[in-house]
């Protein structure tokens, strides 16, 4: 998930949608994704994924069922557990086995879901009774073996997950044809999606219909913006004028509080920027946290889409290394 899947769950909700959760609950031998690992159903589209093929195929007509139940019932919520075989029962080369929960939401369970995103949680408790939303614990219950601190319990047939970490923020600077592009494709790296530019008609229309996720900013300054980000953030420069582009990034390096640092371009644009960079004060070590052109150089495609391709990638490696 992009966000916090509570709050994620909660803004459909409050948008009056129906959707289903899959968790992989316990996941033992080759499987194509790892306990944890989720995805939200709606009767018209998906985010995430499980793993894809036939697994995650016969977990999304699961979930489609759920959604239709959880409609037309007046307790806003459905806990279902299923276990799959992925060779024997899907035949799926890997092989292992998953044990999947599914959690149907409807928006009936609107308010108490709002309140438990923002309860103070250490880890969400999902019981066994099909009808009790999950809870937001700051210690494990007390029929919890002290060394299952997160998993599934085959017993108890529960699932304890520990809360996870905020999730780095990424800064885009720009609304143009690659910013849009990029943002269509990185809404499944875990960021926190900031969108700056310094006008709001240059932001796609109803852009936060179809990403929920990505806060939006316009700002007139946007080295402001910029100066304030979280210390831990990703920065991607990319405005409409190598004017602004300089300014950001000159923000940036002076405050000297980034993790990463982008800009798109050209190996001439970066020279020209060095020069103009170096006399504005900034060190060359400083200098040097600077990737440009930002994107993996073996995607050579100029258009939009391959841009955001290779600067998607660089944002994986960055991730990658960062772990």
């Amino acid at each position: 998930m992009t966000i916090s899947w509570l709050k994620q769950v909660s803004s459909y909700l409050a948008a009056d949608r129906v959707l289903c959760r899959i968790i992989i609950a316990d996941a033992k031998g080759s499987t194509p994704r790892e306990m944890g690992a989720d995805m939200l159903v709606l009767s018209d589209h998906m985010i995430g994924t499980i793993g894809g093929g036939r697994l995650e195929f016969e977990a999304i007509s699961i979930a489609h069922s759920l959604i239709e139940q959880v409609t037309s019932q007046h307790h806003g919520f459905i806990r279902h557990w299923q276990k799959f075989a992925l060779g024997p029962s899907l035949g799926q080369c890997c092989g292992g086995s998953v044990m999947l929960l599914f959690e149907a939401y409807a928006p009936m369970s609107a308010d108490a879901v709002a309140a438990l995103s923002e309860a103070t949680a250490a880890l969400y408790y999902h019981s066994s009774d099909d009808r009790t939303l999950p809870q937001a614990l700051t210690q494990l219950p007390d029929d919890r073996a002290e060394n299952s601190r997160y998993g599934y319990d085959p017993v108890a047939k529960t699932f304890c997950q520990n809360v996870t970490l905020p999730p780095r923020s990424l800064y885009l600077y720009g609304a143009g044809h690659v910013g849009r592009a990029v943002m269509a494709i990185t809404g499944q790296l875990g960021f926190n999606r900031v969108w700056v530019d310094d006008a709001a008609t240059r932001f796609p229309a109803n852009i936060t219909d179809t990403m929920p996720d990505i806060t939006i900013v316009p700002a007139t300054d946007m080295t402001v913006v910029a100066r304030h980000a979280p210390a831990d953030s990703f920065h991607l420069v990319m405005s409409y004028s190598h004017r602004l582009d300089e300014a950001i990034v000159h923000s940036i390096l002076t405050a000297n509080q980034f993790a990463r640092l982008g800009l798109i371009g050209s190996a001439t644009k970066r020279l020209r920027f060095a020069k103009s960079l170096v006399a504005a004060g900034v060190s060359p070590p400083l200098l040097a946290r600077l990737t440009c052109p930002v994107g993996l150089d073996m995607i050579k495609g100029k258009a939009p889409e391959r841009v955001a391709l290779s600067i998607a990638a660089q944002l994986a490696v960055w991730l990658d290394a960062d772990e």
